[in-house]
This record gives C-alpha cells, structure tokens and sequence, in this order.
C-alpha cells in the first residue's frame, strides 16, 4: 500500500471511528430505523407505502424496498448533511487539522480522505437503514423477503444521492461564507430546489439529454421508469390513503434500462468534481490562511450590513443589560448577545416590522409571517448551546441559579429574541386580526422550546436548523389543507384543539429538554 493511501485510509478509518462512537450516532440511527416503521403504515390504517392511480401496491420486496429508498433518499438529502458537515471544523477545534498540515499530506488527499469518510459514513446508515426496511417485509409483507431485491433497488436509487451530499459538505465547509448557518439555510433550499428539477424536465418532455446527469435525487429516473413501465405518473410514496375496493398492484421494481446506464453512472460520478471548488478554498489549516478567511468574510455583503449594524447593536446591548443580576436580567443580556453577535438581525427586525405594516392581511399572514418566523428560527437555533460549543458553559454554570434553571433560562432569552424580532408582527396581528393571535403566540413559543430543546440535547444548532426548516417548507407547500400544520395560524386553519396540541408538544419537548439537563448535570 503506498503512503498516499495509507494516508486517506488513515483519516477515513479515524472518521468513522469518532462518528460512530458518538452517542447521537445511535440516536440518529434509530430515528432513521424508526422511519422504516413509521413510513409503511399498516394497510388496515387505510393508508399504504406505495399507491397508484388510488391502488396500493402490494408489499412485496420490491415495493418496500423501492419505497423506503425513495424516502431514504430524501432522509440523506436533508438530515444526512447535517450530519456530516463538521468533518473539517471538528479537525479545527480539536486541533488535530495543525498536525495534519504540519506533515506531507497534501490539502486535495485531505478532502478526498474526509469525502470518502463522509460517503462510507452514509452508506453505512443507509445500509442499516435497509435491513430495518428487510424487517418490515417480515413485520407488514404480503410476499417473501428477498434480500437481492432490496440490493438492487437501493443500489439504482441512493448511491447518486450519497456522493452528492458527501461531496456538497465538504464544499460547504471549504467556503468561508458557506461554513455558517448561511450555508446551512442555502444547502436546505439547493436540495429542496433540485428534487423537483430533472422530473419536471422529464415530464415536460426536456429529459432524455444532459439533464438526466443531474439527477442526483433518482427523481427522474424514478419518473421514468414508472411512465416507461406502467404508463402512469400518478404516484404516492409515504403513507398515503388508497382506494379499498381497487384490486392490488404488484410492483415489480424499478428497471435499469440501456439508456439510462450512462445517467446513472455519471450522476453518481459527477458529484466528484465539486471537490475541485472545495480544494480551491480550502486553507489547510494554515494560520494565516485562516485569518485572511475571517478578514475576507467581513468583507462579504452580509460581513459589509454585520459591521454597520454593529454599533447599533452594541448601543443596544449596554441599555439592555442594565437592571442587575436577576433571572430575567440575565435572559435578557443574553438575548442581546444574540443580536450583538449577530447585527444584521437588527435590520431583518427593521424590514419585518415596516412590512407589517405594509403589507394587506393575506400577503401578511402568509408571506410576511412565514418569513419573519423563518429567520427568527435561524437566528436562535444556536442559543441554547452555543456556551457547551465555546467551551464556556462552566462560566455560565457560575452565575446564580443558571446551571439549574438553564433550560428555562434559554428559553426566556429566546423569547426575548421574539419580542425584538417579532414584536412588530405580533402588535399588527393583536390590532387587525386578534382572533389569530392566540395561533401566533403558540407557534412562536413552540418554535422557541424546539429550538431550546433540540440545542439542549443535541449542542448543535444544526439539528433544529434541518427539523425546523424541513417542518415549515411542508407546512407553507400544505398551504392550509391541513389544519394540524398551520402551527402559527398562517392561514386561519387553526382550531383551538391545533392550538392546544402545540402547546402540549412545546410543554413536552422543554420537559425532555430539562430532564435531559438534570442527567447531565447528575453524571458530571
């Protein structure tokens, strides 16, 4: 073995090693597995896996597997990036990236080494992902299981999905501006965007050329191969309802035609290229590189708004922190840290409120609203674990009943980002329409407990970055069909009983937040 190799093999065999003894690893797996369950209803419940044209498909192997691939997919796309990309910054904060650029490897058999980790990483949850998807043929099948099946059909489905996440992380890291919670925001709306892109190029009769090498998400080929095979588009995967009195579909699985070898292998392959970007960026953890990247950032547009902003937020921060050491005191110094660490929130604050007032009553609730709710999410999604990611919690633990009351102190800081971000909205929401206030109020105070609660166990701001934003594109696409999703009353959907379930779930999740805390606090 040469010592490149040797090298790579060095960096993805401790990549995986760390990831996978990681305790949110497990955690994170078995919601995964957990999924496998929950997406193949029992076709008794009225709703099945897979229905077409109002029949649902008969569960066999095929089914299932094509199914559960499918949605793994999507799982991948969203969840699966958070995940992994922190393969750089983890080698900067542990300090091992300095004794890596100390020696010969060079920056292009770093990125590879930790692309490949990335793809070994996911291929592995997928794989345990497809065992738990076997299971449910034992569990719910109406067919023999048939392992050579299932192989087949993730083979032809995920492997596209995975090099292209795999590959767009470590970009994402690479690039300075892309590095942050911008990045993240950017990502979610990339993948959303191109999950729909080739299968309506397809549809529209454009996707028998180039456009087939994009499809990373296997939607096209998806779409294909259902019109080319059973002469149909009307398909629904994931607990849909179906027609009882249509006879069953047997669903033989999705076939890899001749004219579709060269797409798949070249959507799978391509995503490779994108580590040309990532090396061009990447600063190989030399000191001044990283320096000159921070300086650079600065002077980016949203670098440009922080710094103008930032007086007025610091003008803000000296009012508010006045008024002693008391509980709320402290909260709401620390929600001024937030908008101090952050300005540009002040003029988003700005821009919300002079387009509430601005805007007519539907293009309030459900334009202005969804957004302004959007960017306050992302704007406190690292609030309750921000001390645990600095190494400061010890600090935080020193002053008076903090390290007791910290979830309850998180969350009251979060609230006190609400009142700044959405103090505007909420006044015209109480004087023209009070009827939805009582909606709003719960969907702001829900989003806070998540958000607390997702920070308190998971210390990472990702996660509720993924969920919430996963979250609100189902609920703005649902666009009130569903009373249970307009979770803030943007549409007028919502029934005191919604109301109340949401105040229940925001009840629930800071009481799992605040036991979670005590454990903690009891093994340290």
């Amino acid at each position: 073995m040469s010592e490149r190799l040797q090298r790579i093999t060095a960096i993805v065999r401790a990549d995986f090693l760390i990831r996978f003894r990681r305790p949110s690893t497990l955690v994170v797996f078995l919601i995964l597995s957990a999924f496998a369950y929950l997406w193949i209803p029992d076709p008794k419940s009225g709703r099945a896996l897979i229905v077409i044209e109002n029949a649902r498909a008969l569960y066999n192997s095929a089914a299932i597997a094509m199914g559960t691939a499918t949605l793994g997919t999507i799982f991948i796309g969203l969840a699966g990036f958070y995940v992994i990309s922190n393969a750089l910054k983890r080698d900067v904060l542990s300090r091992c990236g300095f004794v890596i650029a100390s020696t010969t490897m060079r920056g292009s058999e770093y990125l590879l080494a930790k692309f490949i980790g990335n793809v070994v990483f996911l291929s592995t949850f997928m794989a345990g992902y497809m065992v738990s998807s076997m299971a449910m043929v034992i569990v719910r099948g109406e067919a023999a299981l048939n392992p050579f099946v299932f192989i087949k059909q993730y083979l032809l489905v995920v492997p596209p999905a995975i090099v292209f996440v795999s590959a767009l992380a470590i970009v994402f890291e690479s690039v300075p501006w892309l590095s942050g919670k911008f990045g993240d925001v950017v990502y979610f709306f990339l993948w959303t965007a191109s999950l729909g892109i080739v299968a309506s190029n397809m549809e529209q009769g454009n996707g028998a050329t180039w456009i087939r090498y994009f499809d990373f998400s296997s939607f096209g080929f998806l779409f294909q191969n259902l019109k080319d095979t059973l002469h149909t588009t009307q398909l629904s995967i994931g607990g849909s309802s179906f027609d009882a009195k249509k006879p069953l579909f047997v669903f033989s699985g999705l076939q890899l035609t001749r004219d579709w070898i060269a797409p798949r292998i070249g959507a799978t392959l391509m995503p490779i290229s994108l580590l040309v970007i990532a090396r061009l960026f990447f600063h190989r953890f030399d000191p001044a590189r990283v320096r000159i990247a921070g300086e650079k950032a600065k002077r980016t547009w949203t670098g440009r708004l922080n710094a103008l902003a930032k007086p007025f937020a610091r003008a803000l921060f000296a009012l508010g922190a006045r008024g002693g050491g008391s509980f709320l005191a402290s909260a709401r110094a620390d929600a001024l840290m937030t908008i101090t660490a952050f300005p540009l929130a002040l003029f988003a604050a700005i821009g919300f409120a002079i387009a509430s007032l601005a805007a007519g009553n539907t293009g309030f609730f459900t334009v202005t609203l969804p957004i302004a709710i959007a960017a306050f999410a992302i704007v406190i999604a690292d609030i309750a674990c921000r001390e645990k990611r600095a190494g400061t919690l010890g600090f935080a633990y020193a002053a008076p009943m903090l390290q007791a009351r910290f979830v309850l102190w998180k969350l009251t800081s979060t609230l006190f980002v609400a009142l700044i971000f959405l103090g505007a909205p909420l006044v015209r929401c109480a004087l023209t329409h009070p009827a939805s206030l009582p909606a709003l109020l719960t969907g702001i105070v829900f989003v806070a407990a998540i958000a607390t609660t997702l920070g308190v166990v998971s210390a990472n701001p990702k996660t509720f970055i993924v969920v919430f934003l996963t979250f609100w594109y189902v609920a703005l696409n649902d666009k009130g069909t569903s009373a249970a999703l307009d979770f803030a009353g943007f549409y007028g959907k919502a029934t005191p009983f919604v109301v109340l379930s949401y105040t229940a779930l925001a009840a629930g999740s800071l009481a799992l937040a605040h036991a979670f805390h005590a454990a903690q606090l009891r093994r340290a």
